[in-house]
């Protein structure tokens, strides 16, 4: 009788997470050069990870794209929650996949989706106290259930820190399972008793799961939580040593774990970043892993709710300890030493560095923790029924609802008694500076090599915004015992001095004020600027009031705005007078209203203004007798600065464009010379050329929009080509990005019918943007190609394949599909040669 071969299970998880990088007053990231090309590293992350592990390509020996995978739907995956909360706002499409790669998981394996939950922030849970490590744990699971629409079973436990306490608190929540490192197991034993064998060296069978017990056993209540030990010569491999650099070999990796594993389970478990980010492309050795290797081999691929409903454990497993109890970790030889002291561990910094840093951060940070919390128990427990079961509700304001009316109604239900509107603003700021007292315990803070490294100030930024939170007479007490502490967490930079004086430069730098706000709205509101309207940073806006007088050359304007923060429902009215002179020449003057007379003096000024008067010497003169403040461009923040100094150079720019033609066409001859003689042309020649040339090319891309894309592109191409001739660089990628927008509206409509024409003028459109070297974005288009392909086209595809069938009219346009396809360098094999259906 031929042996039967044991069932082999494979489960990848990945730990998806960056940690929160908002500015704590605007609640928006601020552009980070060392993310360059892009504006942040959320953003350049998301392009190089996130998003194409949600559409991953396979491809054939030429480079050509086999087929796309959803590697979301086939994994197992946490994703920290203030990071989806940022693809939630910024990529929706990508943040609908990967809430849908959860559901198809579950389709697949009997209920049981792929996502799993994540204590909040990436909190080290052993370092917390007790009542921050329930928020962290309710806060997470509660994030988990309105984002995948269910109770979570697992939970990723930050940098896998645990002790028993930690364990504890997540078989006190009902949680089914954690996933660890077999260097933080103890020893083991059969469930059903036997002698401990112990296996503090590693060497732990990590082909099963394990069921850990907590310190308190309970007659007819559950007292444990099941643990998955990844294994760790495959995890360090794929993280550190290069395997996702192929299929292949990562194939041959895990097929070799088996041997290793003692059980039929091999678990890979890794930073999720590695894949695409860390390690470029390795999102497609995974996706070759899914769609072709491991059925090859005999592997299937399931999560950890689906193997635990038919693999229950049969051993029992304790933890160690850690130094004193305080637990260990995945990313620390010292148990959690890295996230308190310098115990050695960090990312390989200059000779001569240290990390002594760490204490005094870790000592002023719990220091403050305990302060705000004493403030918040005292204060918070006159205003509210239950002060800490409020914070652990205010999830659902922070992440779903962030709006001034929400909050209101979310401590109207908290609140002890009906509270006057002082008060309620009062118990809004409170549990916010309880946020941020958790969002500055972010565990990356500590894990590099400097104090003053990006992860390390936004920490301080989350401490300075809660101390402002605290309030009046706590703030300035507060504050000044933080430095203390920070005063001897020195940089290893020794020009950037210590942690006091980081802290110091960061709040100058980040901290912002309402009238900063209403003066940035004035300007948004009168340049055309709504992006840099703050509405973006959680404040609304409302004019109240509003007129505009022309003096010739300029204007001036004066109103009265109001604004309500929707996270503290802190209200403040302003006056405001603003002039605008030539393009660059715009000055704002606020002034916070307390009396009317006040209002009353600008609304004489602005009347007695005379025709031809200066009006930024008006409103400086109203700063200067009134006590207003002027905000100006250089005021605002960075993004918005160059967001509305961009609008005040179009104006000039506009205002210039006949003197730039001119220009232009006395110089393009001699342009043209330059090009032909392979010799570079002076910037005074080649810069004025451009910006014509731009100019007409923007007003072309408008003439084509308006013929909804259906427009002539001889005036475009035409642009293009003069500029080559003349050796101008010209910006295309406006144009591009317009093309592809059509392109994929066309493609969409294709959906619901398939129409040969619109692929005709598909066609046209790449072929002719090509010959004019205006490069359309290809990714989208063959995402949403592959998705044609494989839906609505099916049926014409499979008729076209057998021959010989009567035409119908979507064969036509299946046919221009393929050939689209090949032009966005697919392998159509598969598609031209269907199997007949069953």
């Amino acid at each position: 009788m031929q042996k039967r071969e044991t069932k082999r299970y494979l489960i990848v998880h990945g730990h998806f997470y960056q940690p929160p990088r908002e500015n704590p007053w605007t609640g928006r990231i601020e552009r980070q050069s060392g993310a360059a090309p892009h504006h942040d590293w959320n953003e350049r992350i998301t392009r190089e990870c996130y998003a194409p592990n949600a559409r991953s390509r396979r491809l054939d020996g030429y480079g050509r794209v086999l087929s796309i995978v959803d590697n979301y739907a086939h994994i197992s995956f946490n994703f920290g929650p203030t990071l989806l909360a940022w693809i939630e706002t910024h990529h929706a499409a990508l943040y609908r996949r990967i809430i849908e790669a959860d559901a198809a998981g579950a389709r697949r394996m009997g209920g049981r989706g792929n996502a799993i939950a994540q204590v909040y922030n990436h909190l080290i849970m052993p370092l917390a106290v007790r009542r921050d490590q329930r928020t962290q744990v309710r806060w997470g699971m509660a994030d988990f259930r309105r984002r995948f629409g269910r109770d979570p079973e697992g939970i990723w436990l930050a940098e896998t820190a645990v002790n028993e306490k930690t364990l504890e608190i997540l078989i006190e929540h009902g949680l089914r399972f954690t996933i660890l490192s077999p260097h933080q197991a103890q020893r083991v034993r059969p469930l059903a008793g036997g002698e401990w064998r112990d296996v503090t060296d590693g060497s732990l069978p990590t082909g099963k799961p394990y069921r850990c017990f907590g310190p308190r056993r309970a007659r007819g209540r559950k007292r444990w939580i099941d643990i998955f030990f990844y294994d760790a010569p495959l995890s360090v491999d794929a993280s550190f040593n290069h395997l996702l650099r192929s299929g292949d070999a990562l194939a041959d990796a895990v097929t070799a774990a088996y041997a290793r594993g003692g059980g039929d389970l091999v678990t890979l478990a890794a930073d999720g970043e590695i894949f695409g980010h860390h390690e470029p492309f390795a999102d497609m050795a995974l996706a070759y892993l899914i769609d072709a290797a491991a059925s090859e081999r005999g592997i299937t691929l399931t999560n950890f709710s689906a193997y635990l409903d038919d693999h229950e454990p049969a051993d029992e497993v304790q933890i160690k300890p850690g130094r004193g109890g305080e637990g260990t970790a995945w990313s620390c030889a010292h148990g959690v030493g890295r996230w308190k002291e310098d115990c050695g561990c960090r990312i390989g910094s200059a000779p001569g560095w240290n990390q002594q840093w760490r204490a005094p951060l870790r000592q002023g940070l719990d220091d403050l923790r305990d302060a705000l919390a004493e403030i918040y128990e005292s204060e918070g427990g006159e205003l509210l029924t239950d002060p800490w079961a409020a914070r652990d509700g205010y999830i659902a304001v922070c992440e779903s609802d962030r709006s001034a009316e929400a909050t209101g109604r979310f401590i109207d239900a908290a609140a002890r008694r009906a509270l006057a509107p002082s008060e309620k603003e009062r118990a809004a700021a409170l549990l916010e500076a309880q946020r941020h007292a958790l969002l500055m315990f972010t565990s990356c803070g500590w894990f590099f090599d400097d104090i003053s490294g990006i992860e390390a100030a936004q920490l301080l930024q989350y401490a300075a915004r809660a101390i402002e939170l605290a309030g009046g007479a706590h703030a300035e007490r507060l504050e000044e015992q933080l430095l203390v502490r920070l005063g001897s967490a020195r940089s290893n930079i020794p020009a950037l001095g210590t942690g006091a004086d980081i802290y110091s430069a960061v709040r100058r730098r980040s901290a912002a004020t309402p009238d900063l706000f209403a003066g940035q709205f004035v300007l948004a509101r009168r340049l055309g600027c709504p992006r840099a309207s703050p509405e973006a940073f959680g404040w609304s806006c409302e004019v109240l009031d509003e007129r505009t007088r022309d003096l010739g050359g300029a204007s001036l304007t004066t109103g009265l705005l109001a604004l309500v923060s929707a996270a503290t429902l802190e209200r403040r009215r302003y006056a405001f007078l603003f002039s605008a002179g030539l393009p660059a020449e715009v000055t704002c003057m606020l002034l916070e209203l307390g009396a009317e007379d006040i209002c009353a003096s600008l609304r004489e000024r602005f009347e007695a203004a005379a025709p031809g008067a200066d009006g930024a010497a008006l409103v400086r003169e109203a700063a200067a007798e009134l006590g207003g403040r002027i905000v100006a461009p250089p005021d605002l923040f960075p993004d918005d600065r160059e967001t509305i100094l961009g609008r005040l150079a179009a104006l000039k720019l506009a205002a210039i464009e006949g003197a730039l033609e001119r220009f232009y066409r006395e110089t393009r001859v001699l342009l043209s010379l330059f090009r032909e003689s392979a010799v570079d042309a002076p910037v005074s020649l080649s810069a004025p050329a451009a910006a014509h040339l731009a100019g007409r090319l923007e007003a072309q891309l408008e003439v084509w929009r308006g013929a909804a894309g259906r427009g002539d592109l001889s005036g475009i191409t035409a642009l293009a080509a003069e500029a080559d001739r003349t050796g101008i660089v010209l910006d295309t990628s406006a144009v591009a990005a317009a093309f592809e927008k059509h392109i994929l509206e066309l493609l969409a409509a294709q959906r619901t019918r398939l129409d040969a024409e619109a692929l005709e003028e598909i066609l046209r459109l790449i072929e002719r943007s090509a010959a004019a070297g205006i490069e359309i974005e290809q990714h989208e288009l063959q995402n949403v190609v592959y998705d044609l392909l494989s839906g609505p086209c099916a049926p014409a595809l499979e008729r076209l394949s057998r021959g010989g069938a009567p035409e119908e009219p979507d064969d036509a346009a299946a046919r221009l599909m393929l050939v689209l396809a090949r032009r966005l360098n697919f392998n159509t094999e598969r598609f031209e040669a269907r199997p007949p259906r069953r």
